[in-house]
């Protein structure tokens, strides 16, 4: 019977920020005889001037089955996403088509994801989709719901996405609060002393990360100016700028955080982050890590702009618009706020295990292929 045969589960990446939540729940799966994954690795992963992370992905000794490149003309603008998420469509049926899954485990809201999990629905493959149902500003947001109207199952971070879910037509009995996978991720890091040499940093520090918001895409370039400005006035402060991923709007970010006087670098694989991400004063930009991921250290984030707008956040968060006063003052009471205890509204770490243990037990005949909405 279908219980005792191996399941088979389809998994891509496209950028760090994915990578980071599945690597727990690879992880996790390699303990389990029942399961068994097969990874496609493509986007960022492959960019040389986005750290070619795809050697990260090997140095975790993570088997990777398939890789394709998306982004071919590289293309700064919302054409050339477009036509990344065109040419991802294109190639996985074929991949999928060789692999043969049983299932596919699809996240969040980034553009190889979205692909799967069309192509997946198309094809009668089962896609159990992690972190739906959550606010955010940016095409983001529009990516998520999407993935979650084509996925058959649902692994939200929190209550709060579960309802919305149901609100959105999705089967209750199909949505599970698991949490947050990252949290996971994290709490499996060593701690690294040595990781402030490394990155030549002295302490206070913080860590930027500010990504373009492709709905504001010819804003990028006096987006990142305020920032720049307003860290430049905490003069007893080091920084370290991650460069941003590549959706539209990036290059003007790269240039400017290249042409200031700041340290940076083009990505930072998940054990180096959280070395840092926990040593620091603080994140500062606009990164869903600075809501999901900076409880867990109790670290403070000053979020900036609308991207992460009516995410759920703890009261380690400080918002900003982009401006370098209220960024000034964002950053002020984010310090006189260290120290405290953050909210851990995204799960204690025990994600991976909930989801591999509904990977293996839930129906994935064709009885739940047919979606309707429920009302």
């Amino acid at each position: 019977t279908l219980i005792n045969k191996m399941r088979k589960i389809s998994i891509i990446t496209g950028r760090r920020a994915d990578y980071s939540r599945f690597l727990p729940i690879i992880k996790e799966i390699e303990k389990n005889n029942d399961l068994e994954y097969s990874l496609i690795v493509t986007g960022n992963h492959l960019m040389e001037k986005h750290g070619y992370t795809i050697e990260e992905i090997k140095k975790d000794n993570i088997k990777i089955d398939y890789t394709f490149e998306m982004f071919i003309d590289d293309e700064d603008s919302g054409a050339g996403m477009s036509k990344a998420l065109g040419i991802a469509i294109n190639k996985l049926p074929d991949i999928l088509n060789d692999q043969n899954p049983d299932m596919i485990l699809s996240g969040f809201d980034i553009a190889a994801n979205l692909a799967i999990t069309i192509v997946g629905a198309h094809m009668n493959i089962p896609v159990f989709h992690i972190q739906g149902g959550e606010v955010t500003g940016t095409i983001d947001e529009s990516i998520r719901h999407a993935m979650s109207k084509f996925a058959h199952y649902h692994f939200a971070a929190n209550e709060d996405a579960c309802q919305r879910l149901i609100k959105l037509g999705e089967i209750p009995e199909h949505v599970f609060d698991v949490g947050c996978p990252s949290i996971d991720a994290l709490l499996n890091v060593k701690d690294d002393r040595t990781v402030l040499e490394r990155y030549n940093l002295t302490t206070p520090f913080f860590l930027v990360l500010q990504h373009p918001v492709t709905t504001e895409f010819g804003e990028s370039e006096s987006q990142i100016t305020e920032t720049l400005k307003a860290i430049s006035e905490f003069e007893n402060y080091d920084s370290l700028f991650i460069l941003p991923n590549n959706d539209a709007g990036h290059a003007k970010i790269i240039d400017r955080v290249k042409g200031s006087e700041r340290k940076h670098v083009d990505a930072l694989g998940i054990a180096d982050y959280v070395n840092l991400l926990k040593r620091s004063s603080g994140l500062i930009g606009n990164s869903s890590s600075g809501i999901h991921e900076t409880p867990t250290f109790n670290i403070p984030t000053i979020n900036i702009g609308s991207r992460q707008n009516g995410r759920l956040r703890s009261n380690n968060v400080f918002d900003s618009n982009y401006n370098k006063d209220e960024i000034i003052n964002a950053i002020n009471s984010a310090i006189d706020w260290k120290g405290n205890t953050a909210d851990k509204i995204y799960g204690e770490g025990n994600s991976s295990s909930q989801i591999v243990k509904y990977l293996k037990e839930l129906d994935i005949s064709n009885n739940i292929i047919q979606k309707q909405i429920t009302y």
